[in-house]
């Protein structure tokens, strides 16, 4: 991924704690380190939606019922890519919006379904593993894995090299930028 961002039009970063590890293998259940559901969760929703409908494109109505109350949803989905020892893999992914129990948080929906945790880096420097999802021009959806160390000296877009410094150094669990609109969280 390195050094082909002229045609990136969106990329989104997560740090990846222990507990996002066991969501990866549908093993979680470490709250205080982002363990719980096996979804990977992003917050404040009022941020994270708004950019995820702009890179997912498919949309579903889904019946929800909490507390006793039924209600319609929006469920966002689209074909994602990764590369996995040398091939291309792809699946639908979802996108749910917040629950009244997780007020204005979104999710990335069963992500131990993609068998994506042998593709989580450790970085060498003991730095942060980071999830990344890129949105290319022509709509591709690529799901990508790295490091902290890597996005500080590796050859990276310039831009998207200096938002995940800016990223980093705020200290914020998830990031997006978009290279169409400037649009960014956190607001760096």
């Amino acid at each position: 991924m390195a050094n082909d961002g002229l045609n990136v039009v969106r990329v989104l970063f997560q740090n990846i704690e222990d507990g996002d590890r066991l969501k990866f293998v549908a093993r979680s259940n470490i709250s205080d380190t982002g363990g719980g559901a096996r979804d990977l969760r992003f917050r404040p929703e009022t941020e994270f939606l708004p950019f995820f409908k702009k890179m997912f494109s498919g949309r579903r109505i889904q019946r929800r019922k909490s507390k006793g109350v039924s209600a319609e949803i929006e469920v966002l989905t689209g074909t994602v890519v990764w590369n996995e020892g040398g091939k291309e893999m792809s699946a639908t992914m979802e996108i749910w919006p917040s629950t009244t129990a997780r007020p204005n948080e979104c999710r990335i929906a069963k992500i131990s379904s993609f068998g994506l945790d042998g593709l989580i880096q450790n970085d060498p420097q003991g730095g942060k593993s980071v999830f990344m999802m890129f949105q290319q021009q022509d709509g591709t959806i690529r799901l990508h894995f790295t490091t902290e160390t890597s996005l500080k000296v590796d050859n990276w877009d310039p831009t998207i090299k200096k938002f995940a410094a800016d990223w980093l150094s705020n200290g914020t669990k998830s990031a997006f930028l978009d290279l169409k609109s400037k649009e960014r969280y956190p607001h760096v």
